[in-house]
């Protein structure tokens, strides 16, 4: 198996296994802990992604899918992705503190923005992942199609139209 990949499939088996583990062991209604545990893995695996792309092999990676795809600026684009990838993750992490540390409206402003902020990133992903000059080899998991990114901004949308109906 492929150091990349694995590397990657690690960071996210780990992510997921604290997350669930913080969550079974925390109290409230079924419905309540799954919407804070895919809020809280959203928030966790957008904050190590873009933490991530400050480290190597991961800051190559993201550097080649920037230059081959053709975005403009590209150094602005590499910052711009690893900061908003970042700051929509601490979003979705600010919104657990609900009524403990901020208050509804606040939680619906912050989740708003980083569902904004994540189908920005993710589509601008999607645009990297079928450009025909970026090798799957630069790519998360080495996938030509972009399934790990519509997965997140699937999940993204998901969670907002959940809330949006609570």
């Amino acid at each position: 198996m492929n150091k990349q990949i694995l590397l990657e499939a690690i960071m996210i088996g780990t992510m997921f296994l604290i997350t669930a583990g913080y969550f079974v062991r925390s109290k409230g209604s079924a419905a309540s802990k799954a919407i804070n545990f895919v809020t809280a893995l959203l928030g966790g695996f957008l904050v190590m992604a873009g933490t991530a792309k400050f480290f190597l092999p991961f800051a190559d990676i993201f550097s080649a899918q920037i230059a081959l795809s053709g975005l403009p600026f590209p150094a602005l684009s590499k910052f711009a992705g690893k900061m908003g990838e970042i700051f929509a993750g601490l979003l979705y992490l600010a919104i657990l503190t609900e009524g403990k540390l901020i208050s509804t409206k606040i939680s619906t402003s912050l989740l708003h923005l980083a569902t904004m902020l994540t189908v920005v990133i993710m589509s601008v992903a999607v645009y990297v992942h079928l450009s025909p000059n970026v090798p799957a080899e630069v790519l998360p998991l080495q996938s030509k199609p972009p399934v790990l990114t519509v997965l997140v901004m699937l999940i993204s949308l998901g969670l907002w139209f959940s809330k949006r109906k609570a």
